[in-house]
Order: C-alpha cells, then sequence, then structure tokens
C-alpha cells in the first residue's frame, strides 16, 4: 500500500511545497520517497515495500517504451498470471514487482483493457507523456481511494482529501452543502463527490481521462459492470463446496508477499473462513485478535477456541475503555477527510496493534454485502410489497394489518417510494432535514438508491446487494484505508476479489437467505472445519457504547467543540436546531440518534484540524 501526489500546471509548485503536500500522505507509504517531473507534470509517492522490498520496486516507474509514467496504491493479485499471458519476459523485468508489470501492460493495450485485465485493489495514475493525458483508474470494489481536483489550470490528483483541498490551485474552498448533507446522513462522502466544489472521487470500477491540451476531462470510462446472472445450482451443498474452492484459489493469491502477512480473526464466520484458507496455504500464518475489556464487547474468547481448533498461532491484544477514550483525538488527527463511522476509533487501535505482527493483514470484510448477512436485508425484504401501494392505500391498509412497530408504521405511511424508504434507514441523523431544511441529496446519491417499487423479491434481493456494495461498503472500505494507512499497515478483503463477486452474483438469493439464516453457503463452508456448537454464537462487531460516551467520557469536549466552536458551514444549517437537537440527547426530552451527533463531532474535528474554523 503506498501514497501518491500529481499535477499537471501550466505553473507547477516548487519542489519544497511539493515535497510538503506529499508528505502528508507518508504514513500510508514510509519506506521510500520518489518523484518524476517534467515541464508541466509531476508525479511524488511514498511507497510501502510489499513486493520486491529492493530499491528495484520503486516508483514512479516509466514504460519500457518510455511513453507513460505510472505510480499506483495497493495490489494487482494476477500480476503473475498478466506476467505469463502477456509474455512479459524476465530478462526484460528489473524487479519482482506487480507495478512494473502494470508498466509493461500499458504499452500493450488500450487503458479502458488495460484496467478491465486487473485483479486486486488499486488506484493508478498514468500520465501519457506523448498526448498529455492523465488516466485516473481506480479498482472495481473501491476499496483503495483515488481522489483529483480540476482547476483552470490543471489538475491535481492523490491518494488522500486533504492533499487536494490543501493544493494553492484550491485555496478558495466553497463548500457543497448537498454534500455536506449527506455526510451528517450517512457519516462519510459518497462518490464521485466531496464536500468541496471541483474535488471529486473517482468511482470504483472507472476510468478518468484528462487532457492537457484543453484543461478538461475527455471521458469517463466504466470499465466494470455489476453483471447479475444467478443460475439454480444442483444444490445447496454443491454451492458451498464451489464457494470453498473458490475461496481457496482467492485467499492463496492473496496471500504474496515479501513483508510478514497475518489475518484478523474475530468470532465471526467471514474472517474465520479467511483465517481457515489461510492456513491451509501458509501452515505458520499468524491470527490477530484484537480485545476489549467489557465483556459485553469482547470476541477474543471464540476466536481464541477457533484459532486452537485450526491450529493457528493467535495473537491477542486487548485494550481498556480508558484506552479507546484516550486514543478519540488521536484517530481524528490521523484521518485526512470528513468520516463519520465511530467504529473508526477501535479499528485504527485494531491496525495499530496488528502492525507490530505484520505489514499485510487479510480481513473478513464484505462477505455480509456480498451474501446478504446484514438482518436489514430481511427486514427490507419483509416490507418491499407495502411500496407496490400507493400512499393513500398504505394507510389505511397499515392500521387494518396492525403493524406493530411504531417507526416502521409510521414510515410506510410517510416515505413514497421504496428507495427512499432504504436510504432513510441509512441515515443516522434525527432531524437532519429539520437542520438543513433548504437542501437535497445529490443526484448521485439518489441515484445510487434508485430501485422499482414493483419488484419481486429476487430481484429486490439482488437490488440490494448491488446498493450494499456501492453504498454503506464503501463507507466500511473507507474506515479500513484510512485507519490502516494511518498505521502504515496494508489491509487485503479476499471477499472482494473479481472472482468472489462474480461467484456472488452467480447464486440465487434463495441459498443465502432462507430458513432465518444469512449467509447459509458460508456458515456451511465454515462447518467444515469448526464444529457448528462453535460457531453458532452472536457476532458482536467492533463497536463502543457511542452513547455513553457521549454522554459522559466526550461531553465537555463534545459540547466544546460542536457548540461552543464555530460551526464549519454554518451557512448552511440552523443553528437554533443544532442546539436543540443537543440539548435533547442530554435532557432526554425528544429520542435522538447518537450516531446522528458522532458526525457533527466528526466533522467539526476534521474543520478545526485542517483550520477551516477555529477553536
Amino acid at each position: 500500500m503506498c501514497g501518491f501526489l500529481g499535477e499537471v500546471n501550466d505553473a507547477l509548485l516548487d519542489k519544497h511545497s511539493f515535497k510538503k503536500l506529499l508528505d502528508l500522505s507518508i504514513r500510508r507509504g514510509p519506506d521510500q520517497q520518489g518523484f518524476w517531473t517534467s515541464r508541466i507534470c509531476q508525479i511524488g509517492f511514498n511507497r510501502l515495500a510489499i513486493l520486491d522490498v529492493t530499491e528495484n520496486g520503486n516508483q514512479p516507474i516509466m514504460s519500457p517504451n518510455g511513453k507513460f509514467i505510472l505510480v499506483f496504491n495497493g495490489e494487482i493479485y494476477n500480476y503473475k498470471e498478466l506476467q505469463h499471458r502477456y509474455s512479459i519476459k524476465e530478462s526484460d523485468l528489473r524487479s519482482t514487482s506487480d507495478g512494473e508489470i502494470l508498466s509493461h501492460l500499458i504499452g500493450k493495450m488500450p487503458v479502458k483493457e488495460f484496467a478491465k485485465v486487473l485483479n486486486g485493489m488499486f488506484a493508478i495514475t498514468i500520465w501519457n507523456i506523448e498526448s498529455e493525458e492523465v488516466y485516473l483508474i481506480r479498482d472495481f470494489a473501491g476499496i483503495k481511494p483515488l481522489f483529483y481536483g480540476l482547476s483552470k489550470s490543471g489538475i491535481v490528483f492523490a491518494s488522500q482529501f486533504d492533499q487536494i483541498f490543501k493544493h494553492p490551485n484550491f485555496n478558495t474552498k466553497k463548500l457543497r452543502p448537498d454534500i455536506m448533507k449527506e455526510f451528517l446522513g450517512l457519516g462519510y462522502m459518497s462518490a464521485p463527490n466531496t464536500v468541496f466544489e471541483n474535488m471529486y472521487q473517482v468511482n470504483p470500477g472507472q476510468i478518468i481521462i484528462w487532457s492537457y491540451q484543453t484543461r478538461a476531462i475527455k471521458s469517463k470510462i466504466n470499465y466494470f459492470n455489476w453483471s447479475v446472472n444467478p443460475s439454480k445450482l444442483d444444490s445447496l451443498k454443491s454451492t458451498y463446496q464451489d464457494f470453498t474452492k473458490e475461496m481457496q484459489h482467492v485467499v492463496m493469491n492473496q496471500l504474496r508477499s515479501d513483508v510478514p502477512i497475518a489475518t484478523f480473526l474475530s468470532s465471526g464466520y467471514d474472517s474465520s473462513l479467511v483465517s481457515t484458507f489461510a492456513k491451509q496455504h501458509k501452515s505458520n500464518i499468524k491470527a490477530f485478535t484484537y480485545g476489549i475489556s467489557d465483556s459485553k464487547l469482547d470476541e477474543s474468547k471464540h476466536a481464541k477456541a477457533y484459532a486452537k481448533h485450526l491450529g493457528i498461532t493467535h495473537v491477542i491484544e486487548k485494550d481498556s475503555k480508558d484506552d479507546l477514550l484516550s486514543n478519540v483525538d488521536v484517530h481524528f488527527k490521523s484521518i485526512s477527510e470528513p468520516f463519520g463511522d465511530y467504529s473508526s476509533v477501535p479499528s485504527f487501535l485494531i491496525t495499530k496493534k496488528a502492525k507490530k505482527y505484520a505489514t499485510v493483514m487479510l480481513s473478513g470484510d464484505g462477505g455480509d454485502e456480498l451474501f446478504w448477512g446484514y438482518p436489514r436485508f430481511r427486514k427490507s425484504l419483509n416490507q418491499a410489497h407495502w411500496f407496490k401501494y400507493p400512499i393513500w392505500l398504505r394507510q389505511f391498509l397499515i392500521p387494518i394489518f396492525r403493524v406493530k412497530d411504531k417507526n416502521l408504521s409510521s414510515a410506510l405511511t410517510v416515505v413514497k417510494k421504496f428507495s427512499d424508504w432504504i436510504l432513510n434507514k441509512q441515515t443516522h441523523f434525527t432531524g437532519l432535514d429539520k437542520l438543513m431544511p433548504n437542501y437535497e441529496f445529490s443526484k448521485d446519491l439518489k441515484k445510487l438508491y434508485d430501485i422499482h417499487d414493483t419488484l419481486d423479491k429476487p430481484h429486490v434481493l439482488q437490488y440490494l446487494k448491488k446498493n450494499e456494495f456501492y453504498a454503506h461498503m464503501q463507507r466500511t472500505l473507507r474506515k479500513i484505508d484510512l485507519t490502516s494507512m494511518a498505521n502504515s499497515l496494508e489491509v487485503r478483503v479476499p471477499f472482494l476479489d473479481k472472482q468472489m463477486i462474480a461467484f456472488s452474483n452467480s447464486i440465487i438469493s434463495e441459498f443465502t437467505i432462507t430458513h432465518n439464516r444469512p449467509k447459509l453457503i458460508l456458515k456451511d463452508a465454515l462447518y467444515e472445519y469448526i464444529p457448528i456448537e462453535m460457531v453458532e454464537k452472536e457476532k458482536k462487531g467492533f463497536t463502543v457504547p457511542i452513547k455513553d460516551w457521549l454522554k459522559n467520557d466526550l461531553k465537555a469536549d463534545f459540547i466544546k467543540t460542536v457548540i461552543n466552536t464555530p460551526f464549519y458551514g454554518e451557512d448552511y444549517i440552523d443553528i437554533p436546531v443544532l442546539h436543540t437537537l443537543v440539548q435533547d440527547f442530554y435532557k432526554n426530552t425528544q429520542k435522538v440518534d447518537p450516531w446522528g451527533l458522532w458526525h457533527l463531532y466528526a466533522w467539526q474535528k476534521w474543520a478545526i484540524q485542517n483550520k477551516l474554523v477555529s477553536n
């Protein structure tokens, strides 16, 4: 994993200023720093050495034909296969890195075909010296970030958002209230937008081509298509057996590393499967578990039992409540963009502890999204049929059918569309519309949640999976990237391998969500290795008692940060409503979701840290 910064401009930054900006991402790549400069383009790179740790693997890299300069952040899992497929000779290589294979490939095919053959997690930037064009390429799952900013004089591209908005081209920043509202509701910036005008993210599975000659984007290419082809397989048993074969191959490919590699292990199915298959291919691999002294949140006991049964060397690191609290501010200062998922606090500490044992970790993330693991899949499926009826008919029918959940019955009689209901369920902010009554979410976000109200159950489930993949999962991936890179740790995600995505989209939904057993295929696969009585326990997840923290330990700092400091973007919000929300939370006069308050807290912490407001 690495970090890069580049600019194509009429007037380039001086070396000192450019290096200062590049150094913002030094934790992403502390092992080597490299530069390439021409009259109108300069690129800098911070390397975390994973494959070929010698200087031969350094970047930026020039293609053998001298036409391209390339930098990339991430890993290409099929680079050896690509080397063989496209007849790249060992004698023509000076390293054993995946990056050098990319530099050869880009000279052999158009950029779209180049992106389509890659399997991995990556953010790639290529400068075409001859045509004076920039190619920005982001992996199909959105695991690695890629930001860019556009001005009249040129383009700036980087691995981190702060490297864009702190560039002198953007000294005058204009906040986008629609994206600000999205952040306060969802807790992250949804691609392709950011909270500032003229600054963007490359979408997952997208190529942006920018031309210096026109100082504009030449084209946007979607090279990855979400393709669902469910087929009736012979039996559940054959399906989970096929899953096992696919996952074993995926994990084997993702174990390639020239530095220490380990797995995260919790009490859940996903990380247990990854650890199981990793052990099969690398007998001495370690599994890492992060524990919390609070028994209500701690999973280390169950993880220890799994590791013992599987014969995996197991490491447990534990923290107390005080350890977590003392790192809240440290964690905020390490994050380079507004980010409001409070589980980023334990995630920051998890990756910090894991770094003591390895430089690369395999994670179980993505299993819930691809195999309908979240309880909300079934809850949403059970309510989807209501939206086939006009709202006036629902208002008449729901009292007759006596929907017990008052919040649900109220929502079903107010929200017009199923897609709006799904988005509302993801928005953890009581009173957001009252706080920002004059603004709506962006068209891009609304499009992300668009669905027809008349779909049947199988199609609803497929929609929900795709929505999770491109919406909620992106917040999870930002959390992983932000917190792991803050600790110079690479985290790989086997469930989001291209092969696993294709396999997930080839199975019928009935195999994964029937009989009130979400992730049925994954569970049955795991039972082949771990007895069912050991596994069937409630997953606790990496979380913290956010309501208790805000009510007690963090109350003084929260009030100082959100209420007593000028609020960034105050021209777009109703300040009295903000104060009322906070008062209602502390006086218990109204139900206020603490998630939404944490989003306010994170927003202000980011703004203060970056001197956008003064405290």
